[in-house]
């Protein structure tokens, strides 16, 4: 009897563990990497077949032993580099088999099945997937009997429309569509007479959705610096010997990593084969979609979280067939399948946006993605105008090859920075969030025509609701933090929970009416920048994105200068190419530097840099305003010059004294919890077990911090607290704590290398 190990797909954070189901004869082609439907617990899931193993020589157990009851599609999904990713996410990110495999399957699988046959005779069953339907419409194709009809020239004369649409159907290498069969001059009616009189067939054809389906763009064919030409060579050399390469494409704001990467994707695609390229946000892909489509036209792919699932299965599938070599996404796209990988690129590599902070396996796409080059041996590019500190780490070490773009191709220079401190704004009594010189160079600006950037990483419309009696802050009742106000909505809205709530009219706490409105989000922003003569503003921000396409509507608007100030959080100052920006103004540029964790100030430069390198991109001088409380701060001056070296080099001497990455690896664990005496107790009870272990010499490498409360110590009702684990290698540790009663506890997370550890 065959019998096969199943990874059991159910959202249980408890099943490490795979399970032994029987085969049945008529499904004994099943093997690695098929997607099954199993009796489980009462219920029918989806189970995914690890590996044959041998069946049980005790006929009792044996005979206690379920079967798998179907087979779903016609081949298994996972192939070995998708598994053997798979494998590895499992052991470095602490999950479950399972819960790294499900991230390669696009939507949820509904159980419902009909049995048939393949081209081999054998029984398959095919399970409907509720969620994730195929986009079938009517087709036709030629019979053996049209064939014989169109050779012997029977219909020539009499039925000339029935005639040319077999020729049609006879050159076609498939079955061809009601609509482009119509395209090509026949009509449904001809269609409907050829197979009611038995000379061509009525099916089905699946058609691929793809919402980036456009009108060719115009191919920029630019001419490359000598930087760019040596960094693209040395990526080609790569992709033709397929040695899992890994490089960091570093190069200032504004200096043709696109170009790069354009001319290292063609190279790939020009030999047949497959490239990934992953971008941080959803608002950077349009642009950097039109770039790639004017290269690759309807060759390319798109994913990212507003497609509906639907419309994601069909780019998997177009990836997983090759009929798209061009896969451009965030970050759940790296785990598309693929025919044949050849390159892949991580556009902004630092950026945060590629740790999956939210959900189970905590992982982050870019080393996700330099699994999947070792395994299929595919380079990998990371590119960035401000690497991530391990990342640059690493190429200063050699471990990865260092590519560097110091100039802009154009010959245009980096802007002029300007800091307001405004500290003294507010002593000369200007109380507005925008600067007076920062007013006067939007007015300047705006009268010549060009077009300015503002950033501003606070959305809504005041920060804070506070009664100025007795300081009382109006807070979310399921969330410790304060609700924000949003002027569209008129109410009181948390981040955190999407809870909302009306604007009080009294204190909750002494009933005073002296409700105040503090702090300013980009709504208040707006509305002080509409009062500038001249000024035409448009607004970019979570709140107002909630559509579709909208971000590429919004910056489309922009680009085509209906308007020209374009302000919102940081997605505004990412990736953007507009060449008629002149202007970026960055308001409350310290506000993330005084954050309790160790990567602020990385987070702090990087924004800055990017925010800064959006001005001058064309023909025309740049000019960058930040604005901060904190005019003297070191990393404002070092973004304000773009001396990324000066910046790592202070920064990785800060990070070797206190013991963080790249110099130590890093695990958080948190524990969420209902009841906040129970959940202490429980964060305590971990760190008393991870410090036995280190005193008795299992662990001695192992700095344990806390429990502490989390920054945000609850979050829709469950109180955080948090572990910080240090050391040079995790792996011991790791093992101590997946061989204790604490590796299924349900509510113990695991975060390998975490993004942020408050």
């Amino acid at each position: 009897m065959l019998t096969v190990n199943v990874a059991i797909n159910l959202p249980v954070k408890s099943l490490f563990r795979q399970f032994t189901y029987a085969v049945p004869e008529a499904l004994a082609f099943l093997d690695r990497g098929w997607r099954v439907v199993v009796p489980f617990s009462g219920q029918k899931v989806e189970g995914f077949v690890v590996e044959r193993v041998p069946a049980p020589t005790d006929d009792a157990v044996l005979q206690k032993l379920k079967y798998v009851e179907a087979a779903l599609g016609d081949k298994p999904w996972f192939d070995e580099e998708m598994l053997a990713t798979a494998q590895w996410m499992s052991q470095y990110y602490m999950c479950s088999l399972a819960e790294a495999m499900r991230l390669f399957v696009p939507g949820k699988t509904s159980i419902k099945r009909r049995a048939v046959r393949d081209a081999q005779g054998r029984l398959l069953y095919y399970v409907y997937n509720e969620r994730l339907k195929e986009k079938l419409v009517l087709a036709y194709s030629i019979n053996d009997a049209g064939r014989a009809a169109l050779a012997e020239g029977v219909l020539a004369k009499r039925a000339k429309a029935q005639h040319l649409a077999l020729e049609l159907l006879a050159a076609a290498d498939e079955p061809l569509s009601v609509s482009e069969l119509a395209e090509q001059g026949a009509s449904s009616a001809v269609l409907r007479e050829l197979a009611k009189r038995g000379l061509a067939d009525a099916g089905s054809k699946r058609i691929l959705r793809n919402s980036y389906e456009r009108a060719a763009e115009r191919k920029e064919y630019l001419q490359l610096t000598d930087e760019q030409k040596a960094a693209v060579a040395q990526i080609n050399a790569a992709t033709d010997v397929a040695a899992g390469q890994t490089f960091l494409l570093q190069g200032i704001t504004g200096s043709g990593k696109t170009e790069v990467y354009l001319r290292a994707a063609a190279h790939a695609v020009d030999a047949g084969r497959q490239v990934l390229v992953l971008v941080p946000e959803i608002a950077l892909t349009a642009q950097l979609v039109k770039r790639f489509q004017a290269w690759f036209g309807d060759n390319i792919a798109v994913a990212h979280s507003k497609l509906s699932q639907n419309e994601r299965g069909d780019v998997w599938h177009r990836m997983r067939t090759g009929a798209a070599q061009v896969l451009i996404g965030v970050r759940s796209a790296a785990f598309a399948p693929f025919a044949d990988l050849a390159l892949v690129i991580i556009d902004e590599e630092h950026e945060g946006s590629y740790k999956e902070e939210d959900h189970r396996p905590r992982y982050n796409a870019r080393e996700v993605m330099k699994e999947r080059c070792k395994n299929t041996g595919a380079p990998l590019v990371l590119g960035s105008a401000t690497p991530d500190l391990c990342t640059y780490y690493k190429a200063q070490q050699g471990e990865y090859t260092h590519l560097h773009l110091t100039v802009r191709p154009n010959g245009s220079v980096l802007p002029q920075v300007e800091i307001v401190d405004m500290r003294k704004e507010l002593a000369e009594r200007n109380f507005s969030v925008l600067s007076r010189r920062l007013q006067q160079a939007l007015v300047t600006t705006a009268a010549a025509g060009e077009q300015a950037i503002v950033l501003l990483n606070r959305r809504g419309y005041s920060t804070f609701v506070m009664c100025r009696d007795c300081g009382q802050t109006i807070t979310c009742p399921h969330c410790a933090v304060a609700m924000v106000y949003h002027s569209a909505n008129s109410d009181l809205r948390c981040h955190y929970c999407g809870n909302t709530a009306p604007i009080p009219t009294e204190c909750p706490s002494c009933h005073s009416r002296r409700i105040k409105f503090f702090g300013t989000g980009t709504q208040k922003a707006e509305e002080q920048l509409e009062t500038l003569p001249e000024v035409r503003v448009l607004r970019m921000d979570q709140d107002s994105t909630v559509a579709k396409f909208a971000h590429e509507n919004i910056l489309s608007r922009f680009a085509s200068g209906e308007r020209n100030v374009l302000i919102g959080t940081q997605m505004v100052a990412k990736g953007h190419d507009i060449p008629n920006v002149t202007l970026v103004g960055v308001l409350s540029a310290d506000s993330a530097l005084n954050l309790p964790d160790y990567r602020a100030s990385e987070r702090a430069f990087s924004l800055l840099t990017q925010a800064a390198g959006r001005a001058g991109r064309g023909g025309k001088a740049g000019h960058v305003i930040f604005q901060t409380y904190d005019a003297e701060n070191r990393i404002i001056h070092l973004a304000a010059t773009q001396d990324y070296d000066s910046f790592a080099k202070e920064e990785l001497e800060l990070r070797q004294d206190f013991f963080y990455p790249p110099f130590a690896q890093l695990l958080k664990l948190t524990v969420l919890d209902k009841d906040e005496g129970k959940g202490s107790a429980l964060a305590q009870r971990v760190a008393m077990f991870l410090q036995r272990e280190q005193l008795e010499g299992r662990l001695q490498d192992l700095l344990v911090s806390g429990p502490f409360p989390a920054l945000v110590a609850k979050v829709r009702d469950l109180y955080r607290f948090n572990i910080l684990l240090k050391a040079q290698d995790l792996q011991p540790v790791k093992e101590a704590l997946l061989h204790s009663e604490f590796k299924e506890q349900k509510n113990l997370y695991f975060d390998v290398d975490p993004a942020s550890v408050i």
